[in-house]
């Protein structure tokens, strides 16, 4: 079973920003410091804070964010254990997956106006053309397709080195690196559009839990 966690980023007062970020480890604390935007700080603090909650409700609290680590590529992973985990945000949500094992990547997006000649580099001019053939427009065809990209290469794992104009999608399955890759649509907002890509384990698939939080007073509450 797969978990998604999402939640609303709300403006933090200072003295809880700062109680939360003193569950971080020293490293992601001087990472936040050096934001230079405040609202992305608190997106990237909430990601974290959205993983420990995962944790410990799937019991395993007793892994510490200290034990994350990151690949040639950036990506994080945890050292101790084959949970995986993935962790987006755009506009005012952040998304964070949890699996059992296996690779996982999740993307979210805030729908805002594009010109799609602009992603050459990432579509097919088929792919360009099928976006307005979306049922709920061009827009939501881009961004449908878009974060379905964007959750396969999170969760592949080779970052900008992988192509992504060479991603071809049907029926919500890629084959990526030699591997087979299923993907969920995750309806979390009105204006948002968001994806999670799983590997595919022959025949074995793997139900996906989407779950909202939300931040009252000092604390994560479902």
């Amino acid at each position: 079973m797969i978990y998604v966690y999402y939640c609303r980023i709300v403006p933090l007062t200072d003295d809880v920003y700062a109680s939360w970020l003193a569950l971080m480890p020293r490293e992601f604390m001087q990472r936040l410091c050096r934001m230079h935007h405040r609202h992305d700080a608190q997106a990237s603090l909430i990601g974290r804070l959205l993983l420990l909650y995962g944790l410990r409700e799937l019991d395993h609290g007793h892994l510490m964010l200290s034990e994350i680590k990151y690949t040639y590529w950036g990506r994080p992973y945890l050292t101790s254990t084959q949970i995986d985990f993935n962790i987006s945000h755009s506009g005012e949500y952040v998304v964070c997956a949890i699996g059992p094992e296996g690779r996982i990547g999740v993307d979210i997006e805030q729908m805002k106006p594009i010109n799609p000649e602009d992603f050459t580099p990432v579509f097919s001019s088929e792919e360009i053309d099928s976006f307005g053939r979306h049922p709920e427009g061009s827009l939501a065809g881009f961004y449908e397709l878009w974060t379905q990209k964007e959750a396969l290469v999170k969760a592949e794992g080779s970052g900008l080195s992988f192509p992504a104009k060479d991603i071809r999608i049907e029926n919500d399955a890629a084959s990526l690196s030699g591997s087979r890759w299923r993907l969920h649509r995750l309806p979390v907002s009105d204006g948002y559009k968001a994806h999670l890509a799983v590997l595919a384990v022959g025949n074995e698939t793997f139900p996906v839990i989407l779950k909202p939080l939300y931040i009252t007073e000092q604390q994560l509450v479902s």
